[in-house]
């Protein structure tokens, strides 16, 4: 990666990016729980007995929530076991997680000529290749949020790519390789990033 240089992507002249430095933005994601679940039993019993009653109850469609159905009702999503339906230990349970619960993020993006010769992609190529892209994520405590498909397969000469972290600070760091040349270089048995 050399010629690294701050780009200023379009979007960040919408509502829904904030300026708070210089080539850094603030924004927000939509939280993300993965495979897991923050479930405590509804205590409230005339709203159990409503929604028991309810028959748009619906089997889990992932992998992780086949064994419940779901409800969403009143904005509110609600679990059941389905090995417990119709027993004793048929239990409502509220989901703890906030649907509309989102976290501020903080994201700057680069543009760079890749350098095959360092088996980096080509120019040309419209992904950006995995090292030292990994190694750079890794330094810093970011993630890639941005990918940039249409900047990268319509520029034949540069690679885009956007970083972010809920850590201001991690931008701030990561932000120290503009102007520089960031490679990945075999010594002995090992390969280091290069930040030069």
């Amino acid at each position: 990666m050399k010629n690294i240089r701050f780009y200023e992507a379009e979007k960040y002249n919408s509502d829904d990016y904030e300026k708070v430095e210089n080539m850094i933005y603030k924004t927000t994601d939509k939280k993300t729980y993965g495979e897991s679940l923050a479930l405590k039993g509804c205590s409230d019993t005339e709203l159990v007995s409503k929604l028991l009653k309810s028959e748009d109850w619906a089997q889990g469609s992932r992998k992780f929530l086949e064994n419940y159905m779901i409800l969403t009702y009143d904005g509110k999503r609600y679990y059941r076991k389905i090995e417990n339906i119709g027993t004793d230990d048929d239990i409502v349970w509220e989901d703890l997680h906030d649907p509309n619960e989102k976290d501020v993020i903080y994201v700057t993006s680069v543009v760079f000529e890749p350098e095959p010769e360092l088996e980096e992609n080509e120019p040309s190529d419209p992904y950006v290749s995995q090292y030292p892209l990994d190694d750079i994520l890794d330094k810093f405590f970011v993630y890639c949020n941005d990918m940039y498909e249409k900047e990268n397969e319509s520029d034949k000469n540069h690679s885009y790519v956007e970083f972010a972290s809920e850590k201001i600070d991690d931008i701030k760091k990561l932000l120290s390789i503009i102007g520089k040349h960031v490679y990945n270089k075999l010594e002995g048995e090992y390969v280091y990033l290069k930040i030069e």
